[in-house]
């Protein structure tokens, strides 16, 4: 009968997780006026609300809590992103038996086994930064929508008083920001 010998490994990973996750719309903005025209109002607004425009006239504003919200006033399209960063490092333990005194391929089927646990709990840990990402999003989408329907608003109305303007006298404004109705009387 042979003897049974214990082997003992320790393995670790380290590992720098990186995790992000967007979401483009396009913004409700009518052409009233010429589309160059439009782009500037949106620039305006969009400045108004704090965002910078960037060198390749892009309109950015980072959140305080890290969520990047573009603006692409050429298309008329909003994006928004979050991303997480997480360095991990993680250890397991492992023992397996062998009836032969220093047995490489029980060492070596113990180290493939320690490394696949690791490669595991990092892609579980990576899909959980992903939800947690995902989830702060999706939550942060729902708070920023009415602001960009306010500045797709706000454009619009300011577009169409020019507009009106340019076809004749303006005598009277009604404007229901609540209602989101814009009642112009012009004379001609």
């Amino acid at each position: 009968m042979s003897r049974a010998y214990r082997i003992q490994l320790s393995e670790s990973l380290q590992r720098h997780l990186k995790v992000e996750d967007g979401f483009k719309a396009g913004l409700d903005i009518l052409d009233v006026l010429p589309r160059e025209n439009m782009a500037a109002l949106l620039r305006e607004e969009l400045a108004r609300r704090g965002f910078e425009e960037t060198e390749d006239g892009i309109m950015v504003r980072i959140e305080e809590d890290g969520t990047e919200v573009s603006v692409n006033p050429a298309d008329f399209t909003a994006t928004v992103r979050r991303a997480a960063e997480e360095d991990l490092n993680i250890r397991r333990d492992g023992i397996e038996r062998s009836y032969t005194p220093n047995d490489a391929d029980a060492t070596e089927r113990l180290r493939k086994r320690l490394q696949s646990e690791l490669e595991t709990g990092a892609e579980e840990r990576r899909q959980e930064l992903q939800t947690e990402v995902t989830d702060a999003l999706e939550q942060r989408l729902i708070d920023l929508r009415p602001e960009l329907d306010a500045v797709s608003h706000t454009v619009v109305a300011t577009a169409l008083k020019q507009k009106a303007a340019s076809l004749g006298e303006i005598r009277e404004i009604d404007e229901d920001v609540d209602a989101g109705t814009l009642t112009i009387r012009i004379e001609v």
